[in-house]
């Protein structure tokens, strides 16, 4: 979760360095981190409704921010698999 609050500041250093370099690594940082945390921490198998819908909102923002780093750098996505 605390790698998500820094994108705004990843994208600012990346808009005043014109490095997109950075991005990158903040993007393979932030997929090896959630891979982690996904073999770690079962989302659906959760036991408490709350923990559950905790997991499933980190993993929703996770996604979107994936998805806005991957566009910002010219690469498209799939919605679905």
């Amino acid at each position: 979760g605390r790698m998500l609050i820094r994108l705004p500041e990843v994208i600012a250093d990346v808009d005043h360095m014109l490095m997109p370099h950075i991005l990158c690594d903040y993007l393979f940082e932030l997929s090896q981190r959630f891979n982690q945390f996904y073999e770690t921490c079962s989302i659906v198998g959760a036991g408490l409704e709350d923990i559950r819908s905790s997991r499933i909102t980190l993993a929703d923002l996770t996604a979107k921010d994936i998805r806005l780093c991957l566009h910002m750098l010219g690469i498209p996505t799939l919605d679905r698999i």
